[in-house]
């Protein structure tokens, strides 16, 4: 019996093969990406390139989808892999851990069949996302999660049909900076978050600047990277 026959039943014998011989490459392993990556190995996709240069922290625990005590301070990409084969023993994973600063965006690219944008930073995610376009690669990406707790208000629209979400509104104005108009899909969510909070940072207060940190719940980010997942896996088996 695989661990697919359920799958199956959805995707059809054909799908769950194609899923098999697909390729789809995650950016970032935070509350969606970590999410994302690990539906993606449930749902039988048979290879899986995963790039984040950070380790699993207690912060982390709340929402990341293999955080666990045991984890704190392991990269993420090598908890993502061990949970990945304990699913799957024959999932083919590829990973990197890269740091993401957005000069390199086009060499990080993965060769891969639909990609999934879940970086967190602004700068980085607006650059990975023009080296998508430029190379015409299929991806979804992911909008801000943080600070909200309710995801029966998220969806999936064109970047340019999105509002309230702060995150999707600094990638339209910074795509629209650099010219950039081509159309694509993103998770984000209409709900208002809640205000992040000043954080006791001390190399920030040195520089006189005043951190401030974002609340993040297990909802929201785990939701939208299983949404995220679940179009990467329509797209790859034509179902729109």
């Amino acid at each position: 019996m695989s661990f697919t026959e359920r799958n199956e039943i959805i995707f059809g014998p054909e799908g769950v093969e194609r899923l098999k011989n697909a390729t789809v490459a995650v950016y970032g392993l935070g509350g969606v990406g970590a999410a994302a990556a690990v539906s993606l190995v449930r749902s039988g996709v048979g290879h899986i390139r995963v790039t984040d240069f950070d380790v699993v922290a207690e912060s982390n625990l709340n929402r990341l989808i293999f955080g666990f005590e045991n984890n704190v301070g392991m990269k993420k990409t090598d908890v993502f892999a061990a949970t990945a084969r304990a699913v799957n023993p024959d999932v083919d994973i590829v990973v990197s851990g890269d740091f993401m600063h957005g000069d390199n965006a086009s060499s990080l690219l993965h060769d891969a069949d639909f990609h999934i944008d879940a970086i967190d930073s602004l700068n980085p995610k607006v650059c990975m996302i023009e080296a998508l376009l430029e190379q015409r690669q299929s991806f979804i990406s992911s909008m801000g999660t943080g600070g909200k707790i309710r995801p029966e208000m998220l969806e999936i629209a064109d970047i340019w049909k999105t509002d309230v979400c702060q995150l999707a509104k600094f990638v339209r104005k910074r795509l629209r900076s650099r010219g950039v108009k081509a159309h694509f899909p993103v998770v984000f969510s209409r709900e208002i978050a809640v205000a992040p909070v000043e954080s006791d940072d001390e190399a920030g207060l040195e520089l006189g600047r005043t951190r401030k940190t974002q609340g993040s719940t297990v909802f929201v980010p785990q939701c939208a990277g299983i949404m995220a997942a679940g179009y990467a896996v329509r797209s790859l088996l034509g179902l729109g």
